[in-house]
């Protein structure tokens, strides 16, 4: 794993920062490694849905309406009750 150091954090948000991981229990360095594998993974699944539409295309896959999407979801709680 690589090391990062930030410089410079203004004093009022390292306090914030401080404080937010005292609430949950942790050291600032495992909530900013939290909060960065967070950001991380949300960059990561816009990434692959940004991606999605080419590589359906690619695969040859059919749309499908937001009509068939309900449709199917109706007839599967239809089929539940």
């Amino acid at each position: 794993m690589s090391d990062l150091v930030i410089h410079s954090v203004p004093e009022g948000d390292l306090e914030q920062i401080e404080s937010e991981a005292e609430a949950r229990g942790l050291s600032v360095e495992a909530y900013m490694l939290r909060l960065i594998r967070e950001k991380a993974g949300a960059a990561r699944r816009r990434q692959t849905l940004s991606e999605l539409p080419e590589r359906l295309r690619e695969e040859g896959a059919e749309p499908i309406s937001m009509d068939d999407i309900l449709a199917a979801k109706d007839s599967r709680d239809l089929g539940a009750a």
